[in-house]
């Protein structure tokens, strides 16, 4: 039997036993602060250049080619970009593709190469 002591504070501790796994945070005592920050969804940048190249797209509608494919590569680097864990690599793709896709219209191509930079994903 293991012994258990108080400190002058009181019985204030925490005691974690058996094959506990503990994620998050977890705090005892006195006037305990604790501070925790969630991931709200893109930055305010990267934001912005989603929302210009969504107009952007509906705008030249016309202009570009394949635009349902277009809006579908969009879509994916969005939904990418906005999840709580990202995958570099499939928004990659998907910019590169909207890219090809939209390169007949100036505009567009310079709006996708900053929402490329603004996601740190070159352009």
């Amino acid at each position: 039997m293991s012994e258990h002591r108080t400190s002058d504070h009181g019985d204030r501790g925490i005691r974690i036993g058996g094959n506990a796994t503990v994620s998050g945070q977890v705090a005892s005592g006195d006037n305990v602060t604790q501070n925790q920050q969630v991931d709200a969804g893109p930055s305010r940048e990267v934001a912005e250049a989603l929302a210009r190249v969504e107009r952007l797209l509906d705008a030249h509608a016309g202009e570009v080619a394949e635009h349902p494919r277009a809006r579908r590569d969009f879509v994916d680097v969005r939904e990418e970009a906005e999840s709580g864990d990202p995958d570099t690599e499939r928004m990659a793709g998907g910019l590169e593709r909207l890219g090809r896709r939209v390169a007949g219209v100036a505009v567009l191509a310079e709006a996708v190469h900053g929402l490329a930079a603004a996601l740190g994903a070159g352009g």
